[in-house]
């Protein structure tokens, strides 16, 4: 775990594990998270019916087979500035275009309108066992969290175990994240 606790430092210093993940790992790894997830979700008696996922950049878990899930209404994020996204209904006829951070997002779709029964998948550069995140210093996520996070059932950070540090300093607006879940355990974040 990494000791330093200046943003830009830990972004740096989880980003640059993620990147030095390979490929054949990093896919292994997906897939683990990925069967994690579902047997959570699906264990669960109410189980959410609407999933909010976000497009994975190559060095992220990989979340593609998430948006061909049957049984969940699945929307995807469009962001048109830092503090503005919005989450938009999918389909396996959706149009994908390259949004405004290069990140594939729908084209078109209908808008999540808020539903208690939704879980976030969040990505994330490096993660605390509190459940703060550091995400990739644009702010998108964060700003929406923290006008959403009352509309959500559960906020499920995906990560590679090498994202963790020990401290991430968090601020008045930021909202964390209920678990996160890697290729080697399922982290039940601390309330405090």
């Amino acid at each position: 775990m990494n000791k330093p606790t200046d943003k830009n430092t830990l972004r740096a210093s989880s980003l640059a594990y993620r990147e030095n993940i390979s490929n054949s790992e990093r896919l292994r790894y997906s897939k683990i998270i990925t069967k994690t997830l579902l047997s959570r979700l699906q264990s669960n008696p109410n189980s959410p019916s609407h999933m909010l996922v976000y497009r994975s950049l190559p060095s992220e878990v990989n979340t593609e087979q998430l948006f061909h899930l049957q049984g969940y209404q699945i929307f995807a994020p469009v962001t048109h500035h830092h503090k503005h996204m919005e989450w938009l209904f999918i389909t396996p006829k959706t149009t994908w275009m390259n949004g405004l951070f290069g990140i594939s997002e729908p084209a078109s779709g209908r808008l999540w309108a808020g539903n208690k029964n939704t879980v976030l998948l969040c990505p994330l550069a490096a993660f605390d066992r509190k459940g703060n995140r550091l995400g990739m210093g644009m702010g998108c996520f964060d700003y929406w969290l923290s006008q959403h996070r009352h509309q959500l059932n559960q906020v499920i950070g995906l990560a590679f175990s090498g994202q963790e540090v020990t401290y991430i300093p968090a601020e008045s607006h930021d909202a964390p994240m209920d678990c996160i879940i890697t290729e080697k355990e399922v982290i039940e974040c601390l309330k405090v």
